[in-house]
């Protein structure tokens, strides 16, 4: 369901690697409670590897994001595919979620090419 690409003090990067959906939604809250540590001002999500998430799959993601930014951190996505990208664009998610373009993100965390 997560792979930890990176995990540091001050940030965080996870790879999801089945959709998201409301069967499984608990589940990655439950591993980002895990690996969350509160100094972390940066968090990064990586979609590249799934094709969809659903409402419940949004709603745990406001949730991560939420936690992360009560701690004055960043919540950042990136890797969504095209139609993910223009249904985050269209539900205002955009203004909730920093979306990066992968190579912007691969800027950022460099890791994320291993």
């Amino acid at each position: 369901m997560i792979d930890v690409v990176t995990q540091s003090t001050q940030r965080l990067c996870l790879r999801i690697t089945d959709d998201l959906k409301m069967e499984n939604a608990r589940d990655f809250f439950d591993l980002f409670k895990e690996h969350y540590q509160e100094t972390q001002v940066e968090v990064l999500i990586d979609f590249a590897k799934i094709r969809f998430v659903d409402s419940s799959g949004i709603g745990i993601l406001l949730r991560c994001a939420e936690e992360v930014k009560k701690r004055g951190g960043v919540f950042l996505i990136c890797g969504l595919n095209k139609s993910m990208h223009s249904v985050f664009r269209l539900a205002g998610l955009h203004k909730i979620f920093e979306l990066l373009e992968q190579n912007d993100a691969l800027v950022r965390f460099p890791e994320l090419q291993s």
